[in-house]
C-alpha cells in the first residue's frame, strides 16, 4: 500500500495474519491480527534514514548455516523469512526483519532525490519503488543495490502496481500509465481521474488478462483499467460508486471468475462489491453489494468506529470473510467478519477499542508487553541539526527540500567579465546558513562585503526571522576593529531603511535591548569625536604649513650661483662662500645695532671722517716732498 494522506499500510502475505502500519510520525508498527497484539513498534533514525513513506511486504531468504546438504533442502521453507521493504523521507530503501526487530540491511546504489512515494515487491527479488523526483528504481534484493532507473514523469507519481504476467509496471499521479519492466518503455496509458491516485490495487484473471483498481482524490469512484499494452489515452472498463473518498483498497478475483473489491472510505465504512470480470461495462456505474459499518456498544449514544483497512482472506475454509481493522493507529481491533448479502447495510456493533484499552492496567494486559522490539534512536542533543533558525521552542519550519538542492543553493555564481571580477549579487542564502550554523568564519565573510548594492539585494531577499540574528551579529562586529565598524555601519544602515516594519513590530523593550550595544558604541565614539577634530585640524595644520615652506624655498630666485676659478686659490674660494652664506645674517645684525645705539653709529661716523682727512693731508705733504 502507498502514501495517501499518511495512510501506509498493508496486510502480510500469509493470509492477513500480520499488519504493518506507519503513522503520521514516521513510527512502523506491526500487529498480530489473530491476537489482536501490537508484536513489534520501530522508530527509524530521523537523522540517517527518515520517517518511513511508503512499505511493502517481501519473503527473502535468511542466512543459511554450513550444514549437510539434506538439512539445508528441510530448512529452506524456514529461511524463507518475511521482511518489509521500507522507502524513507530521504529516498533510500531499508529491509526490516521482523524475526530481528530492527533494519537487517539498507539497499546502496542510486537513491531518490526526495523522499519515496510507493514502493512494491514483484515476488522475484525485485522491488520497484517511484519518488518525487519523477523516477523509477529498480532495486535487487540479492545484489542488495539499485540495478535500474527511468523518468515517469513529468507528473509526481503517487503509487504504483507491478503485473507479473504482462511484466509492466502501473504508474499512477493523474493519469495511469504503464511501462514495460524490460524495455522501460511506455505502453499504454489511461486517462479518466481528475485529482492524483491515491490508492491502487491489481488483478489477473484466469483466462491471461490483468486490471489495474484505481481511486483518486477527492473522487468517489473506483476505476477499472484493462492492461493489453495497446494504446493511449483510454477510457476506464468499469467504475464502482462509493458514498464518500476512499483510502484503501483491496480486491480479490476467484477462478471462477467473480471478482470482489473492496474500499475503506473516509467516513470509517467498507464498501464491498461483487462483479464478473466477463461481465464488466463502462456504461452504467455499479453500486456496492453490501456495506459495513462498525458502531460501539454504548448504552447512551451509538457512535461510529472507524475502519482502517480491510484485507479478503484467501484461506479456503474462510473463503468469505472479510478481515478488517478499526479503531486508531495506536489502538486497533481486528475481526473476520462474513457479511450478510441480502441486506444493503450490515451493522456492526463492537466494544470502542480506546475504552477496552483503558479498563486494563499495565502494559503487559494493554498488549505491548507482546512486542519483541520497541526501538527508539537515543540522540544527542549537540548532535541534532535544526531546519530552521528559530528557537526550539518557536514554531519549527517544515522543510522537505532535498540536501542536494539546498546545498546547490548555497554556492555564489556569477558571470566573469572581462576583466575577471564577478557580476554583483545576492549573498542570501549563504548569509542564512552562516546565521542557522552560527560559524564565525562564514559570518565575517559575508559582513566584510563592501559593495552597498550587493548588500542591498541580500537584505531585500532575507527572511523576516533572520533579522533578529542579524543585528546581534552586527552589535557584535562594532565593537571590533575599525575594519568591522566600517562594513557593519553600511549593513546596519541598509537593514534599518529595508526592514524597518519589522524592527518596529516588536516590542519596545526588546528593540531597545538589540539596538542597546549599537547606540552604545556609537555615543563612546561621538563623545571622543571633538577631540580627535581638534588634534586632526593642528595636525593639518602644520602639514600644509610645511609643504609652503618647502614651495618658497624651491621657488627663491635670489639663490646665489657660484663658479669656481681654477686660477684662484682655495681660501679665497672659502672666505667668499663664508661671507656670502653669512651675509643675510650681518645685514640683520648691523640693522639691530644702527636702531639700538644711534649715537654711536654717529660718532663713529665722525671719527670715519677725522682719519680720512688726516690720511689725504699726509698724502698730500708727501707729494709735495
Amino acid at each position: 500500500m502507498s502514501l495517501g494522506k499518511k495512510h501506509v499500510l498493508g496486510f502480510s502475505p500469509n493470509g492477513g495474519q500480520l499488519f504493518a502500519s506507519v503513522d503520521e510520525h514516521g513510527i512502523l508498527r506491526i500487529w498480530d491480527t489473530e491476537t489482536n497484539t501490537l508484536k513489534q513498534e520501530f522508530t527509524p533514525n530521523l537523522q540517517v534514514s527518515g520517517p518511513c513513506t511508503a512499505l511493502t511486504w517481501v519473503a527473502v531468504a535468511g542466512p543459511r548455516s554450513k550444514k549437510s546438504r539434506k538439512s539445508l533442502q528441510a530448512q529452506d521453507a524456514v529461511n524463507e523469512q518475511l521482511h518489509i521493504a521500507l522507502g524513507t523521507l530521504k529516498g533510500a530503501v531499508v529491509i526490516y526483519s521482523l524475526a530481528e526487530g530492527k533494519i537487517a540491511r539498507s539497499l546502496s546504489g542510486d537513491n531518490h532525490d526526495g523522499p519515496v512515494t510507493s514502493i512494491v515487491y514483484d515476488n522475484a527479488s525485485h522491488l520497484y519503488t517511484v519518488g518525487a523526483d519523477c523516477r523509477a528504481l529498480v532495486w535487487s534484493l540479492t545484489e542488495e543495490r539499485c540495478v535500474a532507473e527511468w523518468q515517469v514523469g513529468p507528473e509526481k507519481p503517487q503509487n504504483i502496481a507491478y503485473l507479473h504476467k504482462s511484466r509492466t509496471l502501473a504508474v499512477g499521479s493523474r493519469q495511469l500509465k504503464v511501462y514495460d519492466v524490460k524495455t522501460k518503455e511506455l505502453v499504454e496509458t489511461f486517462t479518466g481521474h481528475s485529482g492524483e491516485i491515491n490508492g491502487i490495487s491489481s488483478i489477473a484473471c484466469s483466462d491471461g488478462s490483468e486490471f489495474v483498481l484505481t481511486i483518486a482524490k477527492m473522487e468517489r469512484v473506483i476505476c477499472f483499467w484493462k492492461i493489453d499494452k495497446k494504446g493511449k489515452n483510454k477510457a476506464s472498463a468499469c467504475t464502482l460508486l462509493m458514498e464518500d473518498l476512499a483510502y484503501c483498497l483491496t480486491s480479490e478475483v476467484r477462478e471462477d471468475g467473480q471478482l470482489r473489491v473492496a474500499s475503506v472510505t473516509r467516513n470509517g465504512i467498507i464498501h464491498i462489491y461483487l462483479l464478473n470480470v466477463n461481465c464488466l461495462s463502462a456504461d452504467k456505474f455499479v453500486k456496492p453489494k453490501v456495506s459495513l459499518q462498525i458502531a460501539s456498544d454504548e448504552a447512551e449514544t451509538v457512535e461510529p468506529l472507524l475502519a482502517v483497512a480491510a484485507h479478503f482472506v484467501t484461506d479456503s475454509n474462510r473463503s468469505h470473510e472479510v478481515l478488517f481493522g478499526y479503531g486508531s493507529r495506536q489502538q486497533l481491533q481486528f475481526e473476520r467478519f462474513t457479511p450478510n448479502y441480502g441486506e444493503k447495510l450490515n451493522v456492526i456493533v463492537r466494544a470502542d477499542p480506546k475504552k477496552l484499552y483503558a479498563k486494563k492496567k499495565g502494559k503487559e494486559q494493554l498488549g505491548f508487553q507482546a512486542a519483541t522490539k520497541v526501538q527508539k534512536p537515543i540522540v544527542s542533543q549537540k548532535n541534532v541539526e535544526y531546519n530552521s533558525a528559530l528557537p526550539i521552542s518557536q514554531k519549527k519550519v517544515q522543510n522537505e527540500v532535498p540536501m542536494e538542492a539546498r546545498l546547490q543553493h548555497l554556492k555564489i555564481h556569477g558571470t566573469k567579465l572581462s576583466g575577471g571580477k564577478l557580476l554583483t549579487q545576492s549573498k542570501t542564502q549563504l548569509l542564512m546558513q552562516a546565521l542557522h550554523s552560527k560559524d564565525k568564519a562564514m559570518i565575517q565573510a559575508v559582513l566584510s562585503t563592501q559593495d552597498t548594492e550587493t548588500i542591498q539585494l541580500t537584505l531585500d531577499r532575507l527572511p523576516l526571522e533572520y533579522v533578529s540574528p542579524l543585528v546581534n551579529e552586527l552589535s557584535i562586529l562594532l565593537q571590533g576593529k575599525h575594519a568591522n565598524v566600517s562594513s557593519a555601519l553600511r549593513w546596519l544602515h541598509v537593514l534599518a531603511s529595508t526592514h524597518t516594519s519589522v524592527l518596529m513590530s516588536e516590542d519596545k523593550e526588546a528593540l531597545r535591548e538589540k539596538l542597546a550595544v549599537c547606540l552604545g558604541v556609537a555615543e563612546q565614539r561621538m563623545h571622543c569625536l571633538s577631540e580627535a577634530l581638534q588634534i586632526t585640524g593642528r595636525v593639518n595644520l602644520i602639514i600644509s604649513q610645511m609643504k609652503r615652506n618647502a614651495d618658497n624655498h624651491l621657488n627663491d630666485s635670489n639663490a646665489l650661483i657660484l663658479e669656481e676659478d681654477p686660477d684662484e686659490p682655495a681660501e679665497s674660494m672659502e672666505d667668499a662662500l663664508l661671507t656670502e652664506n653669512n651675509w643675510s645674517d650681518l645685514e640683520d645684525q648691523q640693522d639691530g645695532s644702527i636702531k639700538s645705539n644711534s649715537n654711536d653709529e654717529l660718532v663713529a661716523d665722525d671719527d670715519l671722517a677725522t682719519d680720512d682727512v688726516e690720511a689725504n693731508s699726509d698724502s698730500d705733504v708727501s707729494m709735495e716732498e
